[in-house]
């Protein structure tokens, strides 16, 4: 089918790969980066995205993922490929009908639309384009701690058939900037930092919250990807610790059966004053009202290069307990709770903390959450960036 054409001013095209998008959301954050930037940007850059036809973990595709057809999603226009129909010459046909400015992959480790792409860009089965990569966190230490012999291999692999060689690359903050740099031994001139882009919240969701009544067990949640980098076992060990009386809620699709196991084990072995219930799944849309019932979002996250689901948890106002190993680090200055190292102990005693809030204090705390969020959606800065580094790209990249 022919892309048709837009009706204002294109500067240029971008084809970004990821392994999942829209309408899909159990991938969690690489869909919101891709999708907002496509929304923050596409009025003047043109969107085209290559993706599988179904979301993380399912074996059926989306109902309107027609695999013959762009399909208009937001200000994207969004091809979907059955998991096993994605060749080089598949990859190649969508390169030659798009006639992109830049390349933009979301992830390194990829090996169907990363890998893929860089191989066949190498070694000239693909026209030598422009390429942006984004790893989206997985370069940061915590990130690397897991199957690191393999991903070791895979960087030595990379580096030594050059596939990166001219590669730019994006990092959403200076330390990720650094983590790039040191993982791929390469220097601050081929990486452009650009911060991700936050979704605002439903109107009024703020509202939809109600104290906790005197007397009621501290309303805890968890909600994310049940993967070893987001680090629920790390959250159940030290809920096991805390001294309050505690609901713990899990929500997030079970991505490694073997992990959600050791979850169980340990949900088994809480102590009675801890009440540890799995919730299933949410869709995005669903976010906000599933937050509005809790005290604190707990997320010991082993690394994120942004952490969408933090800012979706401050902008309605729900206090937020994670690791130092996010952008996030300043929670505990604004008011708004705690970035911390993930050691159990600390992470409990902060739990216990919050639970002794006064009404005031739970409402002065949720007032900071909003404040917070409100200063990042105002902040164009970040949206200039991600303007900048593609454009810089499109220039730079290639060869």
């Amino acid at each position: 089918m022919s892309i048709l054409p837009r009706r204002y001013q294109i500067i240029m095209k971008v084809l970004a790969f990821n392994r999942h998008y829209l309408p899909g959301f159990k991938a969690g954050g690489p869909i919101r980066s891709l999708a907002n930037m496509a929304e923050a940007l596409g009025d003047e850059i043109r969107f085209f995205i290559g993706t599988t036809d179904r979301d993380l973990g399912d074996a059926k595709p989306y109902p309107q993922a027609d695999r013959n057809a762009w399909i208009k999603i937001g200000k994207a226009e969004v091809r979907y490929f059955a998991p096993g129909a994605i060749s080089i010459r598949a990859i190649r046909a969508l390169i030659d009908e798009v006639r992109p400015d830049c390349i933009y992959l979301n992830s390194f480790f990829d090996p169907i639309f990363s890998l893929r792409v860089l191989l066949a860009r190498r070694f000239g089965l693909i026209p030598r384009i422009p390429l942006l990569l984004a790893p989206r966190g997985e370069f940061s230490p915590g990130a690397l701690t897991l199957k690191s012999l393999r991903k070791s291999a895979y960087i030595k692999g990379a580096s030594m058939f050059g596939v990166t060689r001219d590669v730019m690359w994006h990092a959403s903050t200076e330390i990720e900037a650094d983590d790039i740099s040191r993982t791929m031994s390469i220097g601050s001139s081929s990486i452009a930092v650009g911060s991700d882009l936050a979704t605002a919240p439903p109107v009024n969701a703020a509202s939809a919250w109600s104290p906790r009544e005197s007397g009621r067990p501290f309303r805890l949640c968890f909600l994310s990807r049940l993967s070893p980098k987001k680090n629920l076992t790390g959250a159940l060990r030290a809920v096991g610790l805390v001294n309050a009386s505690v609901v713990f809620d899990i929500y997030g699709p079970k991505e490694d059966e073997s992990y959600w196991a050791e979850c169980q084990r340990l949900i088994d072995e809480v102590p009675p004053h801890v009440s540890v219930a799995y919730r299933g799944e949410v869709a995005h849309r669903d976010i906000a009202s599933v937050f509005a019932g809790y005290d604190l979002f707990l997320f010991p996250t082993l690394g994120e290069n942004y952490g969408h689901v933090i800012f979706e948890a401050l902008s309605v106002g729900l206090p937020v307990l994670t690791s130092d190993q996010t952008p996030w680090n300043d929670l505990s200055e604004a008011g708004a709770g705690w970035a911390i190292a993930p050691d159990l102990s600390s992470i409990a005693a902060c739990i216990d903390e919050a639970a002794r809030w006064t009404l005031a204090e739970q409402s002065a705390a949720r007032a900071a959450c909003l404040r917070y969020a409100e200063r990042v959606l105002k902040d164009s800065q970040s949206i200039e960036q991600n303007r900048q580094l593609l454009f810089a790209a499109a220039r730079i990249g290639g060869g």
